[in-house]
């Protein structure tokens, strides 16, 4: 008798483990993966990389459920990290509606000859992605993208910066500079009367007078180029003296009267 109260309870102590094993939360654990062996080492590729690795495995899951994971393996070949550092220099235009603002980069690195795509926008300020410099820009907003391509088992490509440079007009606008001086020898320098910036002055007027007040020239639109002064048919036969010139920019400012003088050998 006392036998079978014994194996009762027993019997009862097991369907109370087994009750609470069923409905009892199970409890899980994160095992954090470790690396076990020390074996591997540095490696300097022929363009300058340095790669570091140990076996070269990947991790991969062993056992995977919704509470518990164990993996095994060792670590992926990796690319440390080089140095790159990238300086831009920028030129703004010298004054208002000129065209002569620049942009350049510049790369150093702790490899060799890395290779470089510069990405501009607009991408026609260089549709090869090959110019670490541009130049003829008008003021405004331009964007760039370095990137540098190396290779491991394919070509990678990393970028090492994007950002927008701005090409200012801070010098308002272009004052006309005017050469009092005309040698017409043919030699094709300052063969004619030359006006810096008249371009920027469409509506421009010019008149000219020979020192004794007489009108020898009158143009409207002066260029120095398709409009000038003297003409290739006179510049042989003018004299080598004083003249005087009025100037209408034809902007409602007030004229420039002043003197030019043709010199001879």
């Amino acid at each position: 008798m006392k036998l079978s109260k014994n194996i009762n309870k027993v019997v009862l102590k097991l369907l109370m483990l087994v009750l609470i094993f069923l409905f009892s939360p199970i409890l899980s654990q994160t095992i954090t993966p470790q690396v076990i062996n020390s074996a591997g080492g540095n490696w300097t590729l022929p363009n300058g990389i340095t790669v570091s690795d140990n076996i070269g495995e990947p991790f991969v899951s062993t056992i995977s459920t919704s509470n518990n994971m164990i993996t095994q393996g060792f670590l992926q070949n990796f690319v440390v990290a080089n140095v790159f550092s990238v300086s831009i220099i920028k030129n703004d235009v010298s004054c208002k509606d000129k065209n002569d603002g620049n942009i350049s980069t510049a790369i150093t690195s702790n490899i060799s000859t890395p290779s470089v795509k510069y990405f501009w926008t607009p991408q026609s300020l260089c549709p090869l992605d090959d110019c670490s410099s541009i130049d003829s820009l008008k003021p405004g907003t331009y964007t760039v993208t370095v990137k540098i391509s190396y290779y491991i088992n394919s070509v990678q490509f990393d970028t090492l910066f994007t950002n927008q440079i701005t090409i200012n007009d801070l010098n308002g606008p272009c004052k006309v500079k005017i050469y009092s001086g005309i040698t017409p020898n043919g030699d094709g320098n300052n063969d004619v009367f030359t006006i810096d910036n008249i371009s920027e002055y469409p509506n421009n007027r010019l008149i000219i007078f020979n020192r004794w007040g007489r009108q020898v020239y009158e143009t409207n639109g002066y260029d120095n180029t398709t409009k000038f002064w003297p003409s290739k048919e006179e510049s042989g036969s003018i004299g080598g003296t004083t003249y005087f010139y009025i100037l209408y920019l034809g902007d409602g400012s007030e004229p420039i009267k002043n003197w030019v003088e043709i010199l001879r050998d």
